[in-house]
């Protein structure tokens, strides 16, 4: 098994154990363009704050918890936490190097 996928199993069993609706729960795997491994993950409203936490405490347990497992496979990850709604209305990866893009040409003039 592959690096991105076993953390992402990794990350499923953490998730499942905090939220009451695995139905609604997804994950997404994708790649930017500095390789980096990026998931995303969407829940039901309810879900999301239980996974989040007080102060956000619980997601960045989480993230710290996946960065250390990614590093010893000499992988970067980045973690986003939503709503199904709320995510799709975001930036994909590739908008997101889109726009970082445009600022560093913007910078450089």
């Amino acid at each position: 098994m592959n690096a991105p996928e076993a953390l992402r199993e990794f990350l499923a069993y953490v998730i499942a154990q905090l939220i009451e609706t695995p139905q609604m729960a997804s994950i997404a795997i994708g790649t930017n363009a500095n390789g980096s491994v990026s998931y995303r993950v969407q829940l039901a409203p309810d879900d999301v704050r239980r996974v989040i936490g007080k102060n956000g405490q619980t997601v960045s347990s989480i993230r710290s918890l996946m960065q250390m497992a990614a590093e010893r496979h000499g992988v970067k990850i980045s973690l986003k936490v939503g709503a199904a709604r709320d995510l799709d209305q975001e930036e994909t990866p590739e908008q997101e190097q889109e726009r970082e893009a445009a600022h560093a040409d913007a910078a450089e003039e």
